[in-house]
């Protein structure tokens, strides 16, 4: 049974056939030419300028058949024998299916698969062309088209100042000493956290995205440092200073449009140069105790304040309260007078008579007294103990 020949290599090796290379009818016989001996050159028409095939053609074509069978897994090449040829392969298997095979895997190569916290970035002969979201898609096959797959839901970490390593930090005074407002030198470290939000700027407009965010970040923190002082960075302005930084390094990067975004901005470590550090200490701690003496002193005086202020608001209440006693005690002896001055007018002898025993009721109770009556107390000598008689009590402050 005669093997199957195939339409492709039939086209391919059309001038076996008896026609030309590209498919055309051949002019030239296909019937080979004798050789001249020793002159290697066929003769004949060839040597009058005609249009017929060199035997060195056929040889070169043969040993390109055998090859191809040879690396086609021991296929061979017939030839019929009107000058035809055909390719057939151990089993009667088609090499056109091969071919069709081959296409199908190389369209199939096109098809990937963007995980969830990705995004893929699509070039066509290195120019971008598009982004794809998580999930099936399909690309043109390499050559022609080609994928990156980015994290853009992956929060990265730059450390700026110092080096993580399984023996602790490393400093790099590089990146960490800095110049304040003050003119002195701080030692600083900071990391910043960042992530992808616009694939194709950040693959497609900086060469190196994260070493231009690690470089913007150094840059931008020199930058507010040096609008500051070193107690401003040491103690109590440290949120100030992460925002300023975070804010501007946002900012920068958008004008460089990086296509990413400062998640957060902390500082790791705030301290003076190692040569001074004691020193630096030694001014911090003298603060801390002159700030614990300000606590002290505030709350001694938010206790005694509160003190003082309520008593005196009782001296004010009690010298109110004096004084409308004294008003009314002097309106009422006045009122007294008067009722006194219109009775003298009506009776003045009833009115010195009451007014002598009214005195004489007020001032002999607090008095030692002896009384004696009748005609027996004409002898007696008048006695009048000066030393049991009360003193008198100082009075305004005098002895």
């Amino acid at each position: 049974m005669k093997s199957p020949t195939l339409p492709l290599f039939n086209r391919l090796f059309a001038w076996q056939n008896g026609q030309g290379p590209w498919g055309k009818p051949s002019k030239t016989s296909t019937k080979p030419e004798p050789k001249n001996v020793g002159s290697g050159r066929a003769s004949g028409p060839r040597s009058s300028g005609g249009n017929q095939a060199q035997p060195e053609l056929d040889q070169m074509v043969n040993q390109m058949r055998e090859k191809l069978g040879n690396l086609m897994g021991g296929g061979n090449f017939k030839t019929n024998g009107n000058g035809g040829g055909g390719f057939s392969l151990p089993g009667g298997f088609q090499p056109e299916w091969a071919v069709v095979g081959l296409v199908a895997l190389w369209l199939m190569s096109g098809v990937f698969i963007v995980a969830p916290e990705e995004q893929g970035v699509i070039t066509r002969f290195g120019a971008y062309q598009r982004t794809v979201d998580p999930g099936l898609n399909f690309h043109a096959p390499w050559p022609l088209e080609r994928v990156q797959k980015l994290p853009v839901q992956r929060v990265n970490q730059l450390a700026i100042g110092f080096r993580s390593g399984p023996s602790g930090g490393l400093d790099v005074p590089a990146e960490s000493l800095m110049l304040t407002k003050d003119q002195n030198i701080v030692d600083l470290d900071f990391t910043v956290q960042w992530r992808i939000v616009n694939p194709s700027a950040f693959l497609f407009n900086l060469a190196n995205p994260e070493r231009t965010v690690a470089d913007v970040a150094e840059s931008v923190m020199r930058e507010v440092i040096g609008r500051h002082t070193i107690d401003d960075a040491l103690t109590s302005n440290k949120v100030k200073i992460t925002n300023e930084a975070r804010q501007l390094l946002q900012q920068v990067l958008n004008r460089y449009g990086a296509g990413v975004m400062v998640v957060g901005l902390q500082l790791q470590q705030v301290n003076p140069p190692e040569q001074v550090i004691d020193a630096f200490r030694d001014v911090q701690a003298a603060s801390a105790d002159a700030e614990k003496l300000k606590n002290e002193a505030m709350g001694y005086a938010n206790q005694i304040v509160p003190i003082a202020r309520g008593e005196a608001a009782r001296l004010l209440q009690e010298a109110e309260g004096y004084k409308t006693a004294r008003v009314a005690q002097a309106d009422g002896d006045a009122a007294r007078f008067n009722a006194q001055v219109e009775a003298y007018q009506a009776n003045p002898a009833v009115t010195k008579q009451r007014l002598y025993l009214e005195t004489m009721e007020a001032v002999l109770p607090g008095i030692p007294k002896v009384i004696t009556t009748g005609r027996g107390t004409q002898g007696i000598l008048p006695y009048l103990p000066l030393d049991r008689l009360p003193k008198p009590q100082p009075q305004g402050g005098a002895l």
